[in-house]
């Protein structure tokens, strides 16, 4: 007869662990997964990281940087920087600068495009349980102007978007890139490039903030909006 008592059970591996010497030595790194823990900007401090002070406080390089945002413990510079670090395109450097420089705190690009997305999130919460953070970005895009909300609203489904029932009337060089970035997400099938949203002379400094603002909300949800503020 096994000397454990939870031998055979799913509490057997706990058994094991009460039962070893106390002080053993440590194994090394681990995961330790805490579903909807409520994280503060101290559970998060660089100082409790396993990689600090290697990292000098690079967001870029950070372990948690989710945990972070949702603590509200990094800026709005790091996660732009640290999004995009991968990417070496002059032009698309030169502009998230300027975007990072001029930011005023506001994610969306009016009061009216945030009052429209709101409305939308309000009514899916209350049928849909989660909402994935594809949907959302999709969503946030095609909120950020009134026209292409007219034309999109129609063809807009709990999860998912119709994307070959809307038919564009007229669209300019802006709302196209917005159109084709919404796509983009949504379908995970590359209907245009960082390098053309980058182009001055094709995007305006509007539309370049909602499309990168959109790319971040893909990545990091909701979140997000707490460090925008």
């Amino acid at each position: 007869m096994s000397k454990l008592f939870m031998y055979g059970t799913r509490l057997q591996e706990f058994e094991q662990m009460m039962m070893l010497v106390p002080n053993f030595t440590k194994r090394g790194k681990g995961l330790i997964v805490l579903k909807g823990f409520p994280f503060t900007e101290e559970d998060v401090a660089c100082r409790f990281c396993t990689e600090y002070p290697k990292c000098k406080n690079d967001d870029s390089k950070c372990l948690v940087l989710s945990e972070r945002i949702k603590a509200t413990a990094v800026c709005y510079e790091n996660i732009v920087k640290s999004t995009f670090k991968d990417f070496r395109e002059y032009n698309l450097k030169k502009r998230l600068s300027k975007l990072i420089s001029e930011f005023n705190g506001d994610f969306f690009c009016d009061s009216s495009h945030r009052q429209r997305f709101e409305n939308i999130i309000n009514i899916k919460n209350r049928v849909v349980k989660k909402i994935d953070y594809q949907f959302l970005a999709t969503l946030f895009l095609l909120t950020a102007d009134h026209e292409l909300w007219e034309w999109s609203s129609p063809h807009m489904y709990l999860t998912k978007v119709d994307f070959k029932s809307i038919h564009l009337k007229g669209i300019d060089t802006n709302r196209y890139a917005v159109y084709k970035t919404a796509k983009t997400i949504s379908t995970g099938k590359e209907y245009i490039k960082l390098n053309e949203i980058a182009d001055e002379s094709l995007i305006d400094d509007k539309t370049f903030q909602a499309i990168i603002h959109a790319i971040l909300l893909a990545k990091y949800g909701t979140e997000i909006l707490g460090i925008c503020k």
